[in-house]
């Protein structure tokens, strides 16, 4: 096998508290990750030494600061491979948009080139690579529900949450991570106790957390991007039963009863100029049976 077409899954999160900044200049995170059923496509092609990036979105990088140049690049230096690959990026996830676009390519990457590289990483080696890649890449090794702590990259299954009827309305805002974390100013000293608030939400009922999703960062970038603060009102407004900013932005995702409702809210939205996407929910199980084409 010479090639391998990869379905790279987007992500949302259905909690996000920012407990405290750490030592090492990040935050401590808990949050809970849900794979959805919007994706990009990965085509990796295997090459005789040289790394290659190619994407149809002309604001992804294609040198090594993409997150897939870099992953293949750390995968070939741990594991003392010698091969190249060609990464051809069929973008549909927004860039910037707290959906784990990059980090979604990043990890389908390693798992891509572990399969045309005729290499067999071990679980934890595969692990050690994403951390280092970024926050969120570890999760998407995994997939479906998830916890998240620390960073974000320590992550753990958890029963899984459905949620077939999803609207996600991006008004074409990139947020920067950084800023949106840096914005939080609140967050100057150890805050161990914020993980209570946490684990009592979650304990009321995972079933129930598309209709209580919350955010921490939302309030700070709304502030910042009043255009994101419009569409989480606009989704409220077309019947979405539950609204909230994915991540640190700027996509929200609205949840709704029905097929019927969820498309009314997508062309409603979508008549406005916005990308607007319906989604759902995706468990572990399928998600680890349909990542190769």
């Amino acid at each position: 096998m010479s090639s391998v077409t990869v379905r790279s899954y987007a992500k949302i999160n259905w909690m996000l508290d920012v407990l405290h900044r750490r030592a090492d200049g990040y935050h401590e995170l808990r949050t809970i990750f849900q794979t959805v059923s919007l994706y990009d496509r990965l085509r990796i092609t295997k090459t005789a030494g040289a790394i290659e990036i190619a994407c149809d979105d002309a604001r992804v990088p294609s040198d090594e600061t993409n997150l897939a140049y870099k992953a293949a690049s750390l995968l070939r230096d741990a594991l003392g491979e010698s091969n190249g690959a060609r990464i051809e990026i069929e973008k549909r996830i927004p860039v910037a948009g707290g959906l784990g676009g990059g980090s979604s390519n990043a990890a389908m990457t390693l798992l891509g080139l572990a399969r045309i590289w005729h290499i067999e990483p071990t679980e934890p080696e595969l692990f050690r690579v994403a951390e280092r890649l970024g926050s969120d890449v570890p999760f998407f090794l995994l997939g479906g529900t998830a916890l998240g702590i620390g960073r974000g990259e320590e992550v753990y299954p958890l029963e899984e949450v459905a949620c077939p009827y999803m609207l996600l309305v991006n008004a074409g805002v990139a947020v920067s991570s950084a800023d949106a974390y840096a914005r939080l100013s609140r967050l100057t000293t150890d805050e161990p106790l914020r993980i209570i608030p946490f684990a009592l939400r979650a304990a009321k009922g995972i079933h129930e957390l598309p209709f209580a999703a919350s955010n921490d960062l939302e309030s700070v970038v709304l502030a910042a991007h009043p255009e994101i603060a419009e569409v989480k009102r606009k989704l409220l407004e077309a019947g979405a039963r539950h609204a909230i900013m994915s991540g640190s932005g700027g996509t929200v995702f609205g949840v709704f009863d029905n097929l019927e409702a969820s498309e009314r809210g997508r062309l409603l939205l979508g008549a406005g100029g916005w990308w607007a996407e319906r989604a759902r929910a995706i468990s572990r199980q399928e998600y680890r049976s349909t990542l190769f084409e």
